[in-house]
């Protein structure tokens, strides 16, 4: 892997020297070099251009279910759009005798997947707590599946109330051809197509909507972001939302 990499790093600054070189001789000797080193280790342009993307992972999620609740799919998916980023999501064990966590990876271009991964963290705290709350203003005699789907009508709700006041990032034509590519590697080596679990059907549930939206709407997102959450190996496979 390593050598690959170096090669890739090779060949991206030969490619690189080949545009910008203001000498033609230049510019086509760096472009035959790179060239031969694509040949040679079998790689392509595309292969460079990737290197420009990032991957990083959250270390916490609101939920560790096997079958990821639709409203940590809506956070997840909201946080792409808002930093102009995609993701995908792991369910697995980081060792063999602890238990199962789920994980969001973001990737794109410079410091915006470590960006994605921290504001899904700190809002993913948020919504947590808003849970807790509601949950705790319902009634002690009421079923658990109700409680639950409930809870769980006003955790989405929530989330798109958040996504009311925040803008989409202005992901450019190059970069969204580059996360385009780098998920089709992904799609390639296996990763496959997530189905949410939907909130249960209960009574209350349009009331808990109401006041999800309305808690969302209070969310708050500081874009500061100090230090790099790690990205550990797991034990699972990758799927999309």
């Amino acid at each position: 892997m390593e050598n690959k990499e170096k090669y890739l790093q090779r060949i991206k600054k030969l490619l690189a020297m080949a545009r910008n070189n203001s000498s033609a001789e230049e510019a086509a000797l760096a472009l035959s070099r790179a060239q031969r080193l694509m040949e040679t280790h079998k790689l392509t342009e595309a292969d460079a251009a990737m290197m420009d993307i990032m991957e990083e992972s959250t270390q916490k999620a609101p939920s560790h279910a096997e079958k990821m609740p639709e409203y940590m799919a809506l956070l997840a998916h909201m946080i792409a759009l808002a930093f102009g980023v995609k993701f995908y999501t792991t369910h697995g064990h980081e060792r063999w005798d602890a238990p199962a966590k789920r994980t969001i990876t973001y990737y794109g271009p410079d410091e915006r997947p470590q960006v994605a991964a921290y504001s899904f963290e700190v809002l993913g705290k948020q919504l947590a707590k808003a849970r807790r709350e509601y949950t705790a203003t319902l009634r002690k005699n009421i079923k658990p599946a109700t409680k639950v789907a409930r809870a769980d009508t006003f955790c989405s709700a929530w989330v798109n109330g958040a996504y009311a006041v925040i803008s989409d990032f202005a992901v450019t034509e190059a970069e969204e051809t580059l996360m385009e590519s780098y998920r089709s590697k992904k799609l390639s080596q296996g990763m496959k197509k997530l189905e949410p679990r939907k909130p249960g059907k209960a009574s209350g549930t349009d009331d808990a909507a109401n006041q999800g939206y309305r808690a969302g709407r209070n969310a708050q997102l500081h874009h500061a972001v100090n230090g790099s959450a790690s990205s550990a190996g797991y034990i699972g496979a990758q799927n999309e939302i």
